[in-house]
């Protein structure tokens, strides 16, 4: 409990008696919520079944030695020792799914009976698929050997993995509705069962933890789509601890779900036997569980996120009751504070007084968000800026208006004493681009101006960058920038774009405070601890440590075949690399409904290719191209839209191409043969995508992601493809460079070939190139390095071209299509990154 002198009005009789009568409480039903702490239980789950998974999978010699160790020194027990685990488990296995089925029955758990059951069929289903296509092969071969002659109610395997894994999933989606004695008696029931059965060599090791992590994963994901009972004190416990804490309550009302805002608890409207009205804003385990991942987000994303230590609730309201303190005596209008007290179950409550006031993100247009109010909102941070109390939450919901105008700004859970620059700065431009939303940059600017003054606007010239607005106004930014494209895009679709057309509020914000305050251009601040060029760069060094310096091996056989190479066969290849990004041009160009210039999307695609040769899967193409195409002022959706339409145009090119060459090349060669085993992963994965889809669609939930997602997206992307279809010159941009792209590769094949003097139809070589284009794509190298070279060498071997020929027609052929591009691609990166193109 806090008391201050000064901080309780006289309105509030803090301390005095009771109410006579019980109070009226007004609060709706308890709701279903999705939980932080399954999110956080997700994660971890993942975690260690992808560990799991990749040491059974990478290390498989390794973990089968390591596990036949185990089962050595299990098999090494007396037998009727394993026989007495064995059986106790079975037990346990068999007698705590019924205890606990009876637990919930008796007490009307209903709603957890309709997680659990979905959860235990998710769990059983993935420990099934993660063992049938990962964990079987890193089995110890004598594994089966040991459960020969063992047994207890069943066959010593039982229970298997499968079983395991639903049993962990029932528990972790049930966990909700069970207090914390019977939780802890299902967890360890659990995980002992599954440690005894990996001791007595009932099941093996690593699918013993896999067993437990997508138990984890199932459980998890269930609640997360069907949602579950909040960490939150319930109503009753509020009233009881404002009664307790001294407040003549007489009426207490939960304010309507629209008004509350993730992670800042419940609020209540409460009403003294003296008429005061309070607001009251309950913190509980939920709302710390948030504040962690809001604090990890900031940790990973910034370099200095200035972020104090996680808090319990009591100490989080008693240091946002010490605030309010703080900026009332700075002079700023803010909410008057009352007391903050502990409410049973874990939380606490703040009491502040409420005031007829409406937030500022409510006002709409400029007839309600006057000047004259948004001055008086700034004046209130001058004066925190002037303390250097930082809010780090500024935003139009956080801020009251009164009937009269005045305002009051609210929620200093966040607030700093003594804030760095970067806060301070950082206050300044989220509440102005929030502003700017409504009422457009220049008024934003000058309502700042005239509250806060010339040097303390200037202050936020650094901090004007999307980083900066790590939260809601981010978002806010983000739709009114999609907004303005779709606005200026709507009359004209067939427009002509140039790189940096896409509407920046921030970039117009920077340019009104530079007029406004007549300060000089700034650099913005370096806010990223990671930003996506140091990760390619990181990707690319470890990438070029194991897979481009095993290459230069070959550099004395590629010097070697030049030696006694025709030349101008090979200076004929040489044009290979600029016509392939010339098509690669032609391809995206044919891919957008509006027309975008040839000369940057030919550099972009020289440094798209630079990326390719880096990253594996063109992953880091794609998203150069994406943020080329959103530079351009090309809407999110349709931008994505169109790099996805240009993967799938390449597939369906490439089985095209490569069908024609089969057949045309005949089969009188012998071929090289792939056997994929498809047949083992098609079911698990089809049984996966079905499970996933139906979650989706059963929970309200998932039904809310596909309309407010997925749909969207779709739309988006229908829009793009009819677009492209009712224009003839676009699909001529599109077939020439999907077909054109592979073709041009399988022409510079061919005069390699020829420059070593191999004599192979060109029929031949393509079938031999497409053959080999499919094995590489399968591989995930970048580029297909290594197995596009093995397989073009395996082909041409195959169909008759002497080995060293074919061994030297490769490497030349890699060198002037592959490894020309690093150095161009490279140079036009970052070209086009000074541009401002990406």
């Amino acid at each position: 409990m806090s008391e201050r002198p000064g901080i309780v009005p006289s309105s509030v009789a803090v301390g005095g008696s009771k109410a006579a009568a019980a109070p009226v409480l007004d609060a709706p039903p308890p709701r279903d919520v999705r939980r932080a702490a399954d999110l956080s239980r997700l994660l971890v789950s993942g975690a260690a079944l992808v560990v799991t998974v990749l040491s059974a999978v990478a290390t498989r010699a390794s973990a089968r030695r390591a596990q036949q160790g185990l089962l050595d020194a299990a098999t090494a027990l007396p037998p009727g020792l394993r026989d007495g685990l064995v059986g106790t488990v079975q037990v346990v296995a068999v007698l705590a799914p019924v205890v606990a089925l009876g637990v919930l029955v008796a007490r009307r758990r209903g709603d957890a009976l309709l997680r659990v059951v979905p959860a235990a069929a998710l769990g059983a289903l993935g420990a099934w698929s993660v063992t049938h296509l990962a964990l079987t092969r890193s089995r110890p071969d004598l594994w089966p050997q040991a459960l020969v002659g063992r047994g207890a109610l069943v066959h010593a395997g039982w229970p298997s993995a499968v079983y395991l894994a639903a049993c962990a999933a029932a528990v972790v989606a049930a966990g909700p509705w069970l207090d914390t004695r019977w939780r802890r008696t299902f967890w360890t029931l659990t995980v002992v069962c599954t440690g005894l059965s990996a001791a007595a060599a009932a099941i093996v090791p690593l699918e013993a933890a896999a067993a437990l992590a997508v138990g984890g994963v199932a459980g998890s994901a269930v609640l997360l789509l069907a949602g579950g009972p909040a960490d939150r004190p319930t109503p009753q416990a509020v009233a009881d601890a404002l009664v307790a804490c001294g407040i003549p309550l007489a009426a207490l009302r939960e304010t309507p779900s629209l008004e509350r805002r993730p992670g800042e608890g419940i609020r209540y409207s409460a009403e003294t036997t003296a008429g005061a009205r309070l607001a009251v804003r309950v913190l509980g385990p939920e709302d710390r569980n948030r504040d962690l991942f809001h604090r990890l987000a900031r940790l990973t994303m910034l370099r200095h996120p200035a972020d104090t230590a996680v808090q319990s609730p009591h100490a989080a309201v008693e240091h946002e009751l010490l605030m309010l303190v703080f900026a009332d005596r700075t002079g700023a209008r803010v909410a008057e504070p009352v007391i903050s007290y502990p409410v049973t179950g874990g939380g606490a409550l703040l009491v502040t007084v409420e005031r007829a006031a409406r937030p500022l993100s409510a006002f709409r247009g400029d007839e309600e968000m006057t000047d004259q109010v948004l001055a008086g909102v700034w004046t209130s941070v001058a004066r925190l800026q002037e303390h250097r109390l930082a809010h780090r939450a500024l935003r139009p919901e956080h801020i009251l208006v009164e009937p009269d105008g005045a305002s009051r700004l609210t929620a200093f859970a966040r607030a700093r004493l003594g804030a760095a620059p970067d806060a301070l700065g950082s206050d300044i431009a989220e509440l102005l681009a929030a502003t700017a939303t409504h009422v457009g940059a220049h008024r934003a600017t000058q309502c700042a101006l005239a509250g806060l003054g010339p040097g303390l606007l200037a202050t936020a010239l650094p901090y004007l960058q999307p980083l900066a607005l790590l939260g809601p106004a981010r978002r806010e930014v983000a739709r009114y920038d999609q907004a303005r494209a779709r606005t200026a895009g709507a009359g004209a679709k067939r427009r002509t774009l140039r790189p940096g057309d896409r509407p920046s509020l921030l970039r117009d914000l920077s340019a009104e405070v530079v007029a406004a305050t007549g300060a000089e251009p700034v650099p913005l601040a370096s806010l990223a601890r990671f930003t996506w060029r140091s990760v390619l760069g990181l990707i690319g060094a470890f990438l070029a440590l194991h897979l481009v310096l095993p290459q230069f091996a070959n550099a004395p056989a590629v010097v070697t075949a030049l030696r006694d190479a025709n030349w101008w066969w090979v200076l004929a290849v040489l044009p290979v690399t600029f016509i392939s990004q010339a098509l690669s041009t032609c391809l995206q160009m044919g891919t957008i409904p509006a027309r975008l210039p040839f000369g940057p999307t030919y550099e972009v695609q020289f440094a798209s290719s630079f990326l390719n040769r880096i990253t594996p899967s063109n992953v880091g193409g794609m998203a150069l191209d994406l943020r080329y195409l959103q530079k351009t002022g090309i809407e999110t959706g349709a931008a994505t839209a169109s790099v996805g339409l240009q993967s799938v145009v390449g597939a369906v090119s490439n089985a095209v191409l490569a069908a024609v060459f089969f057949a045309w090349a005949g089969r009188h060669h012998a071929g090289v043969h792939l056997h994929l085993p498809a047949g083992r992963y098609v079911l698990p994965a089809i049984a996966l995508i079905l499970a996933a889809g139906g979650l989706l669609g059963v929970t309200p939930p998932g039904r809310r992601f596909l309309h407010e997602k997925v749909w969207p997206f779709l739309r988006a992307a229908a829009s793009t493809v009819t677009g492209i279809a009712s224009n003839p010159a676009k699909l001529a941009l599109l077939v020439t460079g999907a077909l054109g792209l592979p073709l041009i590769q399988v022409v510079g094949l061919a005069l390699s070939v020829r420059a070593f003097g191999g004599d192979l139809p060109f029929a031949q070589v393509g079938a031999v190139y497409m053959a080999a284009r499919l094995v590489a794509n399968a591989a995930p190298v970048p580029g297909g390095l290594g197995a596009l070279e093995a397989g073009l060498i395996a082909g041409l071997t195959a169909l008759g071209v002497a080995a060293g020929v074919a061994t030297s027609a490769v490497l030349v052929y890699r060198l002037l299509t592959f490894w020309l591009n690093v150095p161009l691609g490279a140079l036009a990166l970052g070209v086009v990154q000074r541009k401002g193109h990406v």
